[in-house]
């Protein structure tokens, strides 16, 4: 009894199912269907309307048809004219069914795409039946529309057929208009037909098509972004490969373009990740309408976009899309409120010559992206050999850089600065070696920027001022040492306690201690920079400024803090050899106002007995150059400063 009752419970409900699924596909069907002729017959209304207005508006309509260019009024009709209610895109094909104009590409010739009749019997009929012809089509956002109909209408100038015109009608929200009216009424026949079955059937048949949407949504997420709709890297990557791999048979060349938008870190920082995200979102649309149809667009996470270009015949359409992609980014953008012009720069790879894989040709156009960076930004660069190298050259600087902030693997050399008077010295400023492994040492001005943009440059800063305070402890009370400062130290904003740590270790008397900034540091947050140079200036250090008169020298910085010495920039001593007539008089205003300020001045990059005889009739205080030392390791300096303390016949001829 009880099998049996599991049976026939068993089947009543797959009858029930059974039923609920023919009642409920049955309702569906005819609601499907009966949309489905709605949706046709509104697209062939609206196409046969919108086809009479196109003749009574484009005077020139049969000369086009012949396969004239459309004149210059006719062009702005039709700019116009595709964009109007449902129409988003319309053909012009002439009476024999040669396509003559495509609404989106003007001016471009088909003379060499087949016949209508080729490409689509049924359409090419409506010359002679004069019937329209459509189609109900399904489209993939963002290039087409997700429902939409494709119109062929005839069209007749003096009661003879001139011309066929494919109409391109958005139908998405009329078919979902029309569904919901109709399921309403489908769904109630159902009910009222028999509601014992419907009821289940609808249930099950609304959670089906709840989960088929839910998976056909993870389908489309697992292979384009959620934010633009554009391919995702995964994808893009696959179907790059396979354009590779087709190309090497075909002989197609393919570009990767490589996109990044300018200065996007500061956009975000400064107004918001949701503006961040719409300029984004607007870069994308712009992408895509830059991008050639049958090209790949993909967003590869945060501001990184590609482009894959097909069909490359030459390096000009290359340059082309290139240059158009770089204009439509730069173009201004109104975000809530907000005009922005964030602009890009973009890395060029081509296939087969630039790599073999979607890998390579990646790796090689973010190469070229770095250079479009490096040479300005707002352009493009395609991908050279030498730029494999230049990145295998900075990988391995950055292997240096961090290894040596690691292990202590950095040198410190020290440069004396003389009294300008008596020759005798004062002190030496602390200078940052690295060495190269190979007995030689590169220079600072490589390796800093690149440990600025690693992040190491504030560790390193610590390490050097800890390290000259050490050294200059061992040295006799009257000599002090100048060590630089970062902006980075500043920023950090624990350099206070940093400096006040490294003299407490070293047990340094804070009064040989001479902090070096430059004028830029300033330019950014002065206030809070000086609140820190001030608490500096308590612990009793020097604070000098350094490469004076080079930048931004701003008086008002001099009289905002009370700096202790100027740093004359050591091209003011190439102007003075140069002969420059204005170099003397330069340098004796600045040492002037110096003086005046209280301040002491150091004039750097003397090389001559000339140069050091002319700052010490403009009276400057201080002199650094080669002239008097170069930068010499630490051992050297010991011995330096010990024959500048020993009595003799070497140091009476020194004073002499």
């Amino acid at each position: 009894m009880h099998r049996f009752r599991l049976n026939y419970d068993c089947s009543f409900a797959a009858a029930i199912l059974l039923v609920s699924a023919l009642l409920a596909g049955g309702a569906y069907w005819v609601v499907d269907a009966s949309v489905e002729r709605m949706v046709r017959k509104d697209a062939e209304a609206a196409a046969l309307g919108w086809g009479r207005y196109l003749a009574s508006n484009l005077a020139d309509l049969e000369q086009i048809a012949a396969g004239e260019a459309p004149s210059p009024q006719s062009l702005r009709f039709i700019e116009r004219a595709r964009v109007i209610g449902q129409i988003f895109r319309f053909k012009l094909f002439d009476a024999s069914g040669q396509l003559r104009l495509v609404s989106d590409d003007l001016g471009k010739r088909w003379d060499n795409e087949p016949k209508l009749a080729i490409h689509n019997p049924a359409a090419a009929a409506v010359m002679t039946t004069g019937q329209p012809y459509t189609e109900i089509k399904h489209g993939k956002p963002p290039l087409r529309p997700p429902l939409y109909a494709e119109t062929y209408l005839p069209v007749r100038m003096g009661g003879r057929p001139a011309a066929i015109v494919e109409v391109y009608l958005n139908q998405t929200d009329k078919q979902a208009l029309f569904h919901e009216h109709f399921a309403l009424a489908g769904i109630s026949l159902a009910i009222l037909t028999a509601l014992s079955f419907g009821v289940p059937g609808c249930a099950l048949y609304l959670r089906s098509r709840q989960k088929n949407r839910a998976d056909a949504r993870a389908r489309y997420l697992a292979h384009h972004d959620a934010m633009t709709d554009l391919l995702n890297r995964a994808t893009f990557v696959e179907r790059l490969d396979d354009l590779v791999a087709a190309a090497r048979s075909s002989g197609e060349r393919i570009a990767v373009h490589s996109i990044d938008l300018d200065n996007f870190k500061d956009l975000n920082d400064a107004l918001g990740h949701d503006v961040g995200d719409e300029v984004v979102a607007i870069a994308a649309q712009r992408l895509l309408a830059a991008a050639d149809e049958g090209d790949l667009v993909a967003r590869l996470g945060g501001d990184e976009f590609v482009i894959a270009q097909r069909r490359v015949a030459h390096f000009s359409d290359v340059e082309a899309l290139a240059r158009r992609v770089v204009a439509t980014l730069c173009g201004p953008m109104t975000v809530r409120g907000r005009d922005l012009a964030p602009g890009a720069s973009v890395g060029i790879a081509l296939a087969p010559d630039d790599g073999a894989t979607a890998l390579a040709l990646l790796r090689n156009a973010d190469l070229a992206l770095d250079a479009a960076k490096a040479a300005g930004r707002k352009t493009f660069r395609a991908f050279e050999p030498a730029m494999d190298e230049q990145l295998k050259a900075r990988l391995s600087l950055e292997t240096l850089i961090r290894e040596a902030t690691e292990c202590d693997g950095f040198d410190l050399f020290f440069q004396p600065i003389v009294s300008s008077g008596g020759g005798d010295i004062a002190g030496f400023e602390a200078l940052l070696r690295l060495p190269d492994g190979a007995g030689g040492f590169i220079s600072p001005t490589v390796f800093v920027p690149v440990a600025e943009e690693m992040g190491l440059i504030a560790r390193i800063g610590e390490w050097v001022l800890r390290h000259a305070c050490r050294v200059a402890a061992t040295w006799p009370e009257h000599l002090g040492v100048s060590v630089n400062l970062s902006p980075k130290q500043f920023s950090d904003g624990d350099i206070h306690q940093v400096v006040k740590s490294a003299l407490r270790e070293s047990g340094l008397n804070p009064r040989r201690l001479e902090l070096e900034i430059t004028e830029g540091l300033l330019l950014k947050n002065t206030e809070a920079v000086l609140e820190q140079l001030r608490a500096l200036k308590a612990e009793g250090v020097s604070i000098a400024m350094d490469d004076f008169g080079t930048g931004y020298s701003s008086l008002s910085y001099l009289m905002r803090f009370p700096f202790d010495k100027i740093k004359i920039d050591r091209s003011f001593m190439q102007d003075l050899d140069a002969g420059d007539g204005n170099a003397a008089g330069i340098l004796r205003t600045i040492i002037s106002l110096g003086h005046l300020l209280k301040m002491s001045v150091t004039a750097e990059g003397i090389e001559t007995a000339t140069q050091a005889e002319v700052l010490r009739e403009l009276a400057c205080d201080y002199i650094q150059g080669f002239h008097y030392g170069r930068a010499a390791p630490e051992l050297d300096v010991a011995t330096m400063v010990l024959k500048e303390i020993a009595p003799g016949p070497a140091a009476a001829g020194r004073a002499a």
